[in-house]
């Protein structure tokens, strides 16, 4: 197997330098090209065909989680990481909804960026020790009292997984309107407002397994 090839998009060319050159330090690891923008991200996928994109959350054209969807339209099978140096829940969210699992702060290490870069490649979730705290803002969950039921734990370990809405109604054969549905349900049963926070409040209380 050959090394893993990596693309970086940044819009500050010395954070996009420097993420390279941290990632490319790792020897399974091929830094093939770094963007500064969604149209040249883009057209470098088409031509590079990169295994992960490393993505800022923020880029001047276009956002990082639709970025994202626009590159796995170009090449299916790409492996999103998104970094910021200043996620928000709503970001957050927004990246589960799109089945982005592996995400990084730019203030976390270079080992645990190229730990991030290695989950996403090997199609694992993978969340930085300093993107946590911001999913630790999850209500005391009344363990004894709260329980999914078994399609809602199915549906929310498929976002644990990384899948989308419409995947997960592909995967269990439901429609995307019942998917939402147990979402909406899940969450209010945990108490959280955020799909993400659903994921983690379920896992923290042994509903499901967050893939290692």
């Amino acid at each position: 197997m050959g090394a893993v090839r990596v693309m970086v998009v940044d819009d500050h060319r010395m954070v996009a330098d420097g993420l390279a050159t941290v990632i490319g330090a790792d020897t399974a690891l091929d830094v093939v090209g770094c963007a500064a923008s969604g149209a040249e991200a883009l057209a470098m996928a088409q031509a590079c065909r990169p295994d992960v994109a490393v993505v800022d959350l923020r880029l001047p054209d276009v956002g990082g989680v639709e970025l994202v969807r626009r590159l796995r339209a170009v090449v299916p099978t790409l492996a999103p990481v998104l970094i910021s140096a200043s996620f928000t829940p709503d970001s957050l969210d927004d990246a589960v909804a799109a089945g982005i699992n592996a995400l990084a702060s730019k203030l976390a290490s270079g080992e645990e960026l190229v730990q991030v870069v290695r989950a996403a490649a090997a199609g694992t979730a993978y969340v930085s020790s300093d993107v946590m705290p911001l999913l630790a803002r999850l209500r005391d969950l009344h363990r004894d009292g709260t329980s999914l039921s078994a399609r809602e734990r199915e549906v929310i370990q498929a976002l644990a997984d990384g899948c989308d809405v419409p995947a997960i109604a592909e995967r269990l054969h439901l429609s995307q309107h019942t998917v939402r549905n147990h979402i909406r349900r899940s969450m209010q049963k945990l108490g959280v407002r955020r799909r993400l926070d659903a994921v983690v409040a379920a896992a923290q209380a042994g509903m499901i397994e967050l893939p290692s």
